[in-house]
């Protein structure tokens, strides 16, 4: 699946965000990239021909791979494999990533930014297994949550169309929504995901506009489970054999109820227990 075609690049006016650094950035979308080149030069190695590849078989994502397969790690391995007829593919996606993930990466934060994209991958790719049992390759879902994402955060900033026609970014975004829904409506043999990027870009409008942070939410849920474990440890009890000897204080009371006991009632009144200790007591004394 792809947004290849849709080229633009930011046109410097008066009207965009001065303050915003385009080297600005982090190192969330360096490693992406680099992920996603990797991957691609694994399915140049290994091609059979016609954008048959192992890798690609392995990671790609299809209804049936999930239902009743099962493969889950296609949900995320699919963002990073494209086709190899092509290098438009992988190169306009990983260009549009760059572009406007470095605006918003330094906004939301390198961590924040990575769960951020590849929860977008995996929500993508729910949104075309849903309605469809085609196999999906491509980042554009994920890709296309970044580009919402931005003209959610800088909605007027003014870009440049197929790099001549000057327009704000929010209605950029909405063209590209409306681009995608008329494929979804009307279908046709052109290899896009129109539903997948719809999804991508339906999620980055929600992030936003819900103010979710996702990898704060995932610490606290990791730290709850670190307490709740440390607490069911702190629960455990140790059990250790009761202390039964007695002190001295103790054992020489004990004794000497006893022997008034032999004086009143003879030795034959004694209980078991009450020999044993005199026997225990015997040996400390001797010990004394």
């Amino acid at each position: 699946m792809g947004i290849e075609s849709r080229d633009y690049l930011r046109h410097e006016s008066e009207g965009n965000y001065r303050s915003f650094n385009m080297s600005s950035g982090g190192w969330a979308i360096k490693y992406l990239i680099i992920a996603n080149v990797v991957v691609f030069l694994l399915e140049v190695a290994t091609s059979e021909g016609r954008g048959s590849s192992p890798v690609i078989n392995f990671l790609a994502l299809d209804r049936g791979s999930l239902f009743p397969g099962f493969q889950i790690w296609r949900l995320l391995t699919y963002g990073f494999c494209h086709s190899t007829q092509t290098l438009g593919h992988i190169f306009f996606n990983m260009f549009i990533l760059w572009m406007f993930g470095r605006m918003v990466e330094p906004v939301v934060g390198s961590r924040e930014f990575l769960v951020f994209y590849l929860v977008s991958i995996v929500i993508s790719g729910l949104c075309h297994v849903a309605i469809s049992p085609n196999p999906v390759i491509g980042a554009s879902g994920g890709v296309m949550a970044v580009v919402f994402l931005t003209a959610m955060y800088y909605p007027k900033m003014t870009v440049l169309l197929f790099f001549i026609l000057p327009i704000e970014l929010r209605w950029l975004a909405v063209l590209y929504a409306v681009v995608d829904l008329f494929g979804f409506v009307n279908p046709r043999s052109d290899g896009v995901a129109h539903f997948a990027h719809l999804g991508g870009a339906a999620f980055g409008v929600a992030y936003k506009y819900y103010g979710w942070n996702l990898s704060s939410g995932l610490l606290r849920k990791w730290d709850r489970f670190q307490s709740n474990r440390s607490v069911r440890k702190s629960k455990l009890k140790v059990y250790s054999e009761p202390d039964t000897r007695l002190s001295k204080a103790s054992l020489d009371e004990r004794v000497d109820a006893i022997l008034e006991k032999i004086s009143r009632e003879g030795e034959a009144s004694l209980t078991d227990q009450e020999r044993e200790l005199l026997k225990e007591a015997s040996s400390k004394y001797k010990k004394r």
